[in-house]
Parts: C-alpha cells; sequence; structure tokens
C-alpha cells in the first residue's frame, strides 16, 4: 500500500513539475517572440549612415541654397555664392574622413545664414519657396548625420 501511494504521489509530483516546465517554456518563448518584433521595429531606426547619404543631404541642401530669395545688392555675387561655397567645403572635408571639421563648416554655414535672417536678406515665406529656418534645419539634420558618421568610425561623436 505504502509503494502505491507513493507512486502516485511521485506521478503527481512529476505532473507538476511539467505543468510549471511548460508554464515557464510558454513565458521564455513569448518573451523571445516580442523580443525579436522589438529587434525588428527598432532596426530601421538603428540603420547605420553613409558618407554618400550625406552627400545627398549636402546636394538637397545646396539646391535650396540655388533657389532661396535672397535680397540686396550682393545677393548673387556674393552672399549666395558664399553659402554654396560653405557647402562645397562641407562636401570636401566630409569625403576626407574629417567629420568634426564638416559639422564645423556646416556650423559656420548656418551662422552666416542666421546674420542673412537677421539682416532680412533670406525669404521666410513658405509659401514663397524654401526658407531661411529650413537651411538651418537641413543643416542641424546634416550636424546629426555627421555625428553619427563619427560615432561610427571612432566610437564617440564629435565635441563641437
Amino acid at each position: 500500500m505504502l509503494k502505491g501511494w507513493c507512486a502516485l504521489k511521485l506521478r503527481h509530483y512529476l505532473n507538476k513539475m511539467k505543468e510549471i516546465i511548460k508554464s515557464m517554456m510558454k513565458k521564455f518563448s513569448f518573451a523571445a517572440v516580442l523580443f525579436a518584433v522589438a529587434m525588428l521595429v527598432a532596426a530601421p531606426v538603428a540603420q547605420a549612415t553613409t558618407v554618400s547619404e550625406v552627400q545627398s543631404m549636402i546636394t538637397q541642401l545646396k539646391g535650396k541654397v540655388q533657389v532661396i530669395t535672397i535680397t540686396g545688392k550682393q545677393a548673387e555675387t556674393k552672399d549666395r555664392p558664399g553659402l554654396l561655397g560653405q557647402l562645397d567645403g562641407v562636401a570636401l572635408t566630409l569625403d576626407q574622413g574629417k567629420f568634426c571639421n564638416s559639422i564645423t563648416k556646416v556650423r559656420d554655414f548656418q551662422k552666416k545664414v542666421n546674420d542673412m535672417i537677421s539682416a532680412g536678406k533670406l525669404n521666410q515665406d513658405p509659401t514663397l519657396g524654401p526658407t531661411g529656418q529650413e537651411l538651418l534645419s537641413d543643416g542641424d539634420a546634416i550636424i546629426a548625420a555627421l555625428n553619427e558618421l563619427q560615432a561610427q568610425s571612432t566610437g564617440v561623436p564629435c565635441s563641437n
């Protein structure tokens, strides 16, 4: 009788253990699936920026500079060529892999744009084409991309 009772208890104990293990496996499986989905969702955000992508951003910004309305006597002789020259400098240092220098050059470009906005030389009406604020925002996006390139290259973003 004791032998039958022990076998019954052992079977009951083993069945309980199986239930616990199945429950834990389901939880682990759910966690693994959830993690995989999270990785898939986050993957596009974590994509690496490339030099050619940043060059494309600079080219697009140059296109806006070429068509933005600039007023004043020196609009076509000094202001527009100066802005375009600054962006050419950004593209050159980018090609040389000098990402932090490129950021400095974008900030110089943004300072010039700010000065021109303050002087009332740049269009600020979005219905009339690109605006000075748009040039500044594009510059910010380029700086962020350059910092990402620097971080990919060295492990840390630029300090400037």
